[in-house]
């Protein structure tokens, strides 16, 4: 519980009825739907239910309703946290492999931010950058000598 308030994940989604299980039992339905950042996301609620429910005061503050909230792509949200809390290494060994080159282009190159606006303008900067990288780590691993002799082949 957070401030002493149910979390969203303490309530259960039926994919094959559309509603989210309250941790009374009770159903909360779509019933209506907004859009964030250019997805959609669906608003449940049980305002009737809400009303006389024993646990609604561990569950919201509002006078007379809890709403959940859930995007068009939760359900691939959910498949990725259910594989990541099956195999938690996946993640360390992605922070070891993936997440050091970008480090490394901040913090040697400094590109903390990039210099050009627009979509096309930062996707050819941080091609360059990127090119950039790769050449010295090259250069550091086979030396000047085997990346020459690796150009000529």
């Amino acid at each position: 519980m957070k401030n002493g308030l149910f979390r969203k994940d303490e309530f259960h989604y039926d994919a094959a009825r559309d509603v989210y299980v309250c941790p009374a039992g009770e159903a909360l339905s779509r019933n209506h739907e907004s859009t964030l950042r250019d997805l959609k996301r669906f608003h449940y609620t049980n305002p009737a239910a809400c009303s006389a429910c024993p646990l609604r005061v561990r569950c919201t503050t509002t006078a007379n309703r809890r709403q959940v909230t859930r995007l068009e792509n939760e359900a691939v949200l959910d498949r990725v946290a259910a594989r990541l809390k099956a195999r938690p290494w996946v993640l360390d060994r992605r922070r070891e492999v993936v997440e050091h080159p970008f480090g490394s282009i901040k913090q040697w190159m400094y590109q903390g931010a990039f210099l050009t606006k627009g979509l096309e303008k930062v996707r050819a900067e941080f091609s360059l950058t990127a090119l950039a990288y790769n050449l010295r780590r090259a250069i550091n691993i086979v030396g000047v000598e085997g990346l020459m002799a690796a150009v000529r082949a």
